[in-house]
């Protein structure tokens, strides 16, 4: 089929992949800016199945439910010559399975990424979706490197979905594919979490634990066969991770992780030098904190061993049926055991499997006639919320700095003096926050609360803006106008009390070219994004110009991009400006209470911006902040029509999100808790590690 030039609006560049369901293209989306992905169901596939269209139906419902970081959104659905299609963001970092051919994962590396996918696994099932296709090639990473999970087209509802759409067959791929799930019982989101355990194993070893000649050969090994000891295919792991593996694909999924979430924290446990409690007997039923899943009693016994044959038969033979329709439509299932890229097949050791972890949660309470299940007393553990590449949001109030969750639990104040404060920024350590209040800047530690002063200059007219590189080497300053880049070396900065201290510091730069009133970092530390004051008709107005830094003194800084004077209208003050570290910006003008105002997106690769207004069409914003990942953003947000009753909110949004009008939900603070109508909230966010 030749590949269109357009569907819809979008103008389509090139195929990304076909497969049993649907075609994916990579397009350009006129109207924002910006490539996309377009999923669409050739007319041959429709024709030969109506099913296929309520399929894809149901996957562009399934995904709009799911509206999560973790999870690859949907821009847009629609039809073109009554075929359907949907518009997902395009993920421009590949797949886990082209990074699993690339090297091997370490096991901190490993947990970071599952670390990043896990909430989101937590999310769709707590709605009750089970992927039923988790896999590496699901697993699409965006141009910086943030995981998303991917391809939710034979996902299932755990309750309540008609069996017409996805039947009784056996859906999903071999390799990852859960003994009760290749078998034809009932799944649920610890189907999904078996996946999980065999992605890992293949990330630590580079290998599939299990190796077949044939798809139905592979599903055989997954019911049949004892999880693999992971340290025969790579020695050097340590001796735990046996019993991660071991757990979370166990063959009774009653054995196995109650959430991803519990898996990732359990490895993190591991890694701290900690010891999860294993099981005791065999009447312990495993239940985690974050699980919102019955648990299912499982069969014990003579029930047992009757109803293994009798899902093996009824499932494989669910398998073959399915040869002629899945396995030949989609190719993916069988190139999937191909481009694995294992070297020889895996026999597994007859010898039992080590001790599944059980870590304690609250189980749903069982039924009349159950019998009720022994609940191991440990202490659980928890995991921060990672949102847009952040765990924790830094802000004022009142005067002082406090912080929370990104979800905003665990509020807590850090500061308790009451004199106003700015220029809020985490440090790389994490645990520190940097802000200037006055003409000082200081550091307060979140653990133990203690502040210190960096630096103080009281005799400066202006002192604006302090600003640490990202990899924390270097500070970049507005003293009187005058912009510094020196090395950030608390004990040097201390002493400094006039210019000529900083000029002996041997920065990088010293610029006073212009009357420069802040600073802010690219992601590489290449370059700046300045705001000076600029002369606009013998009008000194706001001005931000993106300088490259990189020849420091040697060379005039070399000026990148400079806005909105000269590209467009905006106020004279820029109260906030954010940068997301390469291309985009976020600005607003002050139109009451202290510098709430317009909302305002930049991008200087295309030069063009566009007026923001979410929250239902009205104004006033302020602190537009972007996230670490750069996919979403935090501002506060006051409503012009209520007047001197209106109260500050906070807000932290997907960016594609704000273009849509609607009404919104504020991040989970106390009621009335900005007390102050011109409160300037400066958030700032902590990247996740």
């Amino acid at each position: 089929m030749a590949i269109p030039e357009k569907i819809g609006r979008y103008e389509i560049k090139s195929e990304l992949g076909r497969g049993g369901f649907a075609t994916v293209y990579k397009a350009y989306d006129p109207l924002f800016e910006r490539e996309v992905a377009i999923k669409f169901v050739p007319p041959e596939l429709l024709h030969a199945d109506p099913q296929f269209r309520l399929r894809f139906e149901r996957e562009a419902k399934i995904i709009a439910q799911l509206e999560h970081p973790a999870i690859v959104p949907v821009y847009d659905v629609g039809e073109e010559n009554n075929q359907p299609y949907f518009v997902m963001r395009y993920m421009g970092g590949g797949s886990l399975a082209e990074k699993i051919k690339e090297k091997t994962f370490t096991i901190p590396e490993a947990v970071k990424l599952l670390e990043q996918i896990a909430p989101g696994m937590d999310e769709a099932h707590a709605k009750g979706i089970v992927h039923r296709d988790l896999k590496p090639a699901n697993i699409l990473f965006t141009s910086k490197g943030m995981p998303l999970i991917s391809d939710f087209g034979i996902a299932k509802f755990s309750q309540g979905e008609a069996t017409n759409v996805t039947g009784s067959a056996i859906i999903g791929t071999p390799a990852y594919m859960a003994p009760e799930q290749a078998s034809g019982e009932a799944v649920d989101g610890r189907t999904d979490i078996y996946a999980l355990g065999v992605i890992l194993y293949e990330m630590l070893t580079g290998k599939q634990p299990y190796q077949a000649d044939t798809p139905l050969g592979l599903a055989i090994k997954h019911i049949t066969e004892p999880v693999p000891r992971i340290l025969e295919a790579n020695p050097n792991l340590p001796v735990w991770m046996e019993k991660v593996i071991s757990t979370a694909m166990a063959k009774d999924k009653d054995d196995r992780f109650s959430t991803a979430v519990e898996l990732v924290e359990t490895i993190k446990a591991f890694l701290r030098g900690e010891t999860p409690p294993e099981r005791q007997s065999s009447a312990t039923v495993k239940a985690s904190p974050y699980n919102k899943t019955a648990v299912a009693q499982k069969p014990t016994g003579a029930a047992q061993q009757k109803l293994l044959p009798t899902l093996l038969i009824a499932g494989l033979l669910g398998v073959v049926a399915l040869g002629g329709g899945y396995f030949v439509l989609n190719n993916g299932m069988l190139a999937s055991n191909r481009e694995a890229g294992i070297p020889s097949p895996t026999t597994a050791s007859q010898v039992e499997s080590p001790v599944p972890i059980v870590i304690e949660v609250t189980a749903t309470p069982p039924s009349a006639g159950e019998t009720t299940p022994t609940i191991e007393p440990t202490q659980p553990t928890s995991a921060l919320p990672v949102i847009g590449g952040a765990d924790k949001i830094a802000f004022v109030k009142s005067g002082d700095i406090w912080i929370m969750n990104v979800d905003g639990s665990e509020l807590q104040a850090v500061t308790n003096d009451g004199v106003p404060k700015f220029n809020l920024q985490w440090l790389p350590d994490g645990k520190t926050i940097l802000y200037m209040s006055g003409k000082t800047v200081k550091t307060v530690d979140i653990e133990t609360l203690r502040e210190e002063v960096i630096m103080s200059y009281q005799a400066a007219e202006f002192f604006d803006s302090f600003q640490v590189s990202p990899d924390g080497a270097q500070a970049a300053l507005t003293l009187n106008r005058e912009l510094f880049v020196v090395p950030y070396d608390p004990q040097k900065l201390s002493a400094v009390s006039n210019r000529n201290h900083l000029l002996e510091m041997n920065g990088c730069i010293f610029y006073n070219e212009l009357a420069v009133k802040g600073a802010l970092w690219s992601d590489d530390g290449s370059r700046l994004a300045i705001k000076y004051l600029a002369n606009k008709g013998g009008v000194r107005v706001d001005t931000i110009r993106i300088i490259d830094i990189t020849q420091c003194d040697k060379a005039e800084p070399i000026r990148l991009d400079e806005f909105p004077l000269g590209r467009f209208d905006f106020n004279d003050v820029i109260e906030n400006y954010s940068w997301d570290g390469d291309l985009l910006f976020f600005m607003n003008s002050p139109k009451r209470n202290g510098g709430f105002g317009d909302l305002l997106f930049y991008n200087s690769f295309t030069h063009k911006f566009e007026y923001f207004a979410p929250y239902e069409g009205n104004c006033c914003y302020r602190d537009a902040t972007f996230s670490p990942d750069g996919t979403h953003v935090l501002f506060a947000f006051q409503d012009i029509r209520l007047g001197t009753e209106g109260i500050i909110n906070l807000y932290y949004l997907p960016i594609d999100a704000l273009s849509t009008e609607r009404a919104l939900t504020p991040l989970p603070l106390p009621e009335n808790f900005f007390t102050l109508r011109d409160d300037a909230p400066v958030p700032a966010l902590r990247p996740a590690k």
